[in-house]
């Protein structure tokens, strides 16, 4: 009997310490296709290339970019502060944002 549970208990904290992404957290694909998107617009005000609508307003560009991705800041930082800390999975991210680059 006590072995029985001992297996049991173990296999529990198997099954816990398997990192799932939380909720509120962008999957890899859609954080690397927002941070290629905000560093594109982010070059395009370095070289004033942006409409007169963005000049000097990156809360405005910020926004429109991400409400266009289906997100918003707060659900960005999350992700961005999440995968900073899971260095594993940002080399997931790194990875789609190649793939995002590498399209025709």
């Amino acid at each position: 009997m006590k072995t029985w549970f001992l297996f049991l208990f173990i296999g529990g904290l198997g099954c816990q310490t398997a990192e799932t992404t939380p909720k509120g957290i962008l999957p890899p694909n859609k954080f690397a296709q927002a941070l290629v998107e905000l560093s594109v617009i982010e070059a395009a005000q370095q070289q004033k290339a942006l409409p007169p609508q963005y000049h000097n307003q990156p809360v405005i560009w910020t926004s429109d970019a991400l409400s266009r991705l289906n997100t918003d800041t707060a659900e960005f930082n999350r992700s961005y502060r999440y995968y900073y800390t899971h260095p594993e999975k940002m080399k997931t991210v790194l990875s789609e944002m190649q793939k995002t680059l590498n399209q025709p």
